[in-house]
């Protein structure tokens, strides 16, 4: 199996973020457009796998494949600069909402990552 230097460096912040996220965190609802919604926030947890479970204010739970967070991650830098639109990151994931807060809480280890 090859590893891709973009790989090498997404693993390396998975690792991170899921070092983090193995006590239960606060996630505050962001998007580049609007900052911060002060309604939607979420808990975010690491349990093991390739998967951070996110439990939302209903109490309903959702499972965040490992892979959805490699896309936004290799598309960060665009997506906050405005060069990458957020419809078309929907396009390739339904947990943009969920992914997009997370980085942007823990951006100190994408800048260490990149």
């Amino acid at each position: 199996m090859k590893c891709r230097e973009g790989s090498m460096r997404f693993d390396e912040f998975w690792k991170k973020l899921t070092t983090v996220l193995r006590d239960k965190r606060l996630i505050r609802n962001w998007t580049r457009d609007s900052g911060y919604l002060g309604k939607g926030d979420f808990y975010a947890v690491y349990r093991g796998g390739n998967v951070i479970i996110c439990i939302l204010e209903s109490g309903s739970v959702l499972r965040v494949p490992k892979e959805d967070f490699e896309l936004l991650f290799n598309h960060w830098e665009d997506y906050i600069k405005g060069r990458y639109p957020r419809h078309l990151l929907r396009n390739k994931s339904r947990f943009t909402k969920y992914t997009i807060s997370i980085l942007n809480q823990y951006g100190e280890f994408l800048q260490e990552a990149i």
